[in-house]
């Protein structure tokens, strides 16, 4: 089944599983999904959005700016699958970036769970 995602001709759009809406450029996205083991794990990303295992709230300071951000994991018996959204000033959401953990660096997931727990399924 093809996976069909929304746009408004700048930005893709997903809903989150709050139905808040995460945006990304277009472009933004061609580049993250460029990498082969991205493309590989494309197919978790709505789910993890929809029906995340676990949602982080955290705050990082990078060159002397503050970034707040979600950090949405979707845990699956191969696979922990991680998607971070930016949240700006006007609360709007942006995916950032999103990777996986495979069976063999499962490990690993602990390490990303980090800031205030605003939803676990655990």
């Amino acid at each position: 089944m093809p996976i069909i995602v929304e746009s408004d001709g700048e930005n893709l759009i997903f809903n989150d599983y709050l139905n808040r809406t995460i945006k990304i450029k277009q472009e933004d996205y061609l580049e993250l999904i460029r990498d082969e083991e991205r493309w590989n794990i494309r197919p978790a990303l709505e789910e993890c959005f929809s029906d995340p295992t676990e949602v982080w709230f955290n705050k990082e300071n990078v060159e002397g700016k503050d970034y707040y951000y979600y950090k949405f994991i979707k845990l699956y018996s191969n696979l922990a699958f991680i998607a971070i959204i930016l949240i700006d000033d006007l609360l709007r959401l942006t995916l950032n970036n999103f990777y996986g953990f495979d069976e063999d660096e499962l490990d690993q997931v602990n390490e990303e769970r980090k800031g205030q727990l605003i939803l676990s399924k655990l």
